[in-house]
């Protein structure tokens, strides 16, 4: 005879899936959901992120001297993919969503690249298809084309919707 002990009802609800975009300040939830609301790209990089092992943890911070957005590769743990995206806190909400979504397309690059485990294998990775930005200090900032492509799309699908409305 088996007996089976459980604290959930049978009936309950499937457990929901694991959110992929993680908002350390609940002041970036308006900046999520506008961007959701009004950029279709924005909206499908937010889509395309939660179907993948990558989650995306975002926070407004004090960064370097010209420097408006970056993603840091945290860790890798259970088959998931953990980063830090931190986006410049003195910027106006419009310009916080276009550079969110710039780094979310870097997240989006990393799922596509199941080699990234680790920072030196996401630092190699980025050797391979995107370029060097800057170097300050001991640090080697990378960027790629569809990044920066990203960010001025839903920059302009922004500024289409305050011209249209």
């Amino acid at each position: 005879m088996i007996i089976a002990v459980t604290s959930v009802s049978a009936r309950a609800d499937p457990p929901r899936p694991l959110q992929r975009l993680r908002l350390t300040d609940a002041r970036l939830r308006r900046i999520l959901d506008e961007g959701r609301d009004q950029s279709p790209l924005f909206r499908s990089l937010v889509d395309r992120l939660e179907a993948s092992d990558v989650v995306v943890y975002v926070q407004c911070a004090r960064l370097r001297t010209h420097l408006d957005g970056e993603l840091l590769f945290l860790t890798a743990a259970g088959g998931v993919r953990y980063v830090l995206v931190r986006i410049a806190w003195d910027v106006p909400p419009p310009r916080k969503i276009a550079i969110l979504g710039h780094e979310l397309q870097h997240a989006l690059e990393i799922a596509g690249s199941p080699d990234i485990v680790s920072a030196q294998t996401m630092a190699a990775a980025y050797k391979r298809f995107g370029f060097t930005r800057n170097r300050s200090g001991e640090q080697l900032d990378f960027d790629t084309t569809a990044a920066i492509a990203t960010g001025l799309t839903v920059w302009r699908e922004l500024s289409a919707r305050d011209d249209g409305e």
